[in-house]
């Protein structure tokens, strides 16, 4: 079991999780600055635009979509901390692999308009979602773009099962031995998710991404638990979702029906 919690929490940096972290929520990146920065969470050509065009801009979009502490059952969400997706971007020794590398770095590509990154993580006594750990990041993407970006990991994973080398931003060697494809929640526009097993540690490294228009919620997860037990819960990326479409359209998120759980086998 301590060789396992001892891979598992290789896996978490990896992913840029950070274990038992804590604090309130102070802002979230859009274009590399703050959401409550002097960019209004405005792209750079709009920096100069009246204040009133932020009302209702990626970054007033991505606040209202923000989960919150206790938001959904089983688990804490909180505010990633600076660095939480590690520094630079990921590379891979094969470039059809390079946009799933990618996905696991700080910097996606295309830029997306603005970003907001929270962390999850399995609480009070569900045995189901003990040891989970895990990332949420929302972003806003330029028309086109988002649908572009599902489209390349979708692609990724389909040309990458037999697994691939990367280096992480920070220059940290990784080698996953398998990606494979698994059922994925029927929301958004589309959705799609992904199993990548590590050639040296047991701990899987799991990947949610569902597209919403021009939005894109990306999860990323894995445990120190029992590796054939780890998930997304569907009830997260359900939230999640549910809010990413009230913010659209101007309004607080609404409570919806829990969902059940993504598993982690072929639908």
């Amino acid at each position: 079991m301590k060789a396992r919690v001892t891979a598992a929490v290789s896996v978490a940096v990896l992913l840029g999780l950070t274990l038992g972290c804590s604090g309130g929520r102070t802002g979230h990146e859009v274009d590399g600055k703050s959401a409550t920065g002097s960019a209004g969470g405005r792209a750079p050509e709009e920096a100069d635009a009246p204040r009133a065009a932020d009302e209702d801009g990626p970054s007033a979009r991505l606040r209202r979509a923000e989960l919150e502490k206790t938001e959904v059952a089983g688990l804490v969400i909180e505010e990633a901390p600076p660095g939480t997706a590690g520094r630079g971007t990921p590379t891979s020794d094969l470039a059809r692999c390079r946009p799933l590398a990618n996905a696991l770095g700080s910097e996606p590509d295309p830029k997306p308009l603005g970003s907001m990154v929270n962390t999850f993580a399995g609480a009070g006594e569900d045995d189901d979602l003990e040891g989970l750990l895990g990332t949420i990041r929302v972003s806003e993407y330029r028309p086109g773009e988002a649908a572009a970006t599902f489209r390349r990991l979708r692609d990724a994973a389909a040309a990458c099962t037999g697994g691939f080398r990367m280096r992480t931003g920070e220059g940290e060697a990784q080698v996953f031995d398998a990606v494979e494809t698994v059922a994925a929640p029927k929301l958004g526009d589309e959705a799609a998710a992904f199993r990548l097993s590590n050639a040296v540690e047991e701990a899987p490294s799991l990947i949610t991404v569902v597209r919403t228009g021009d939005v894109l919620s990306m999860f990323f997860a894995t445990g120190l638990g029992d590796p054939e037990r780890v998930r997304i819960p569907e009830r997260l990326v359900s939230a999640q979702v549910r809010k990413v479409v009230a913010a659209g359209r101007g309004e607080a998120g609404d409570d919806g029906d829990d969902g059940e759980d993504v598993g982690t086998e072929e639908g």
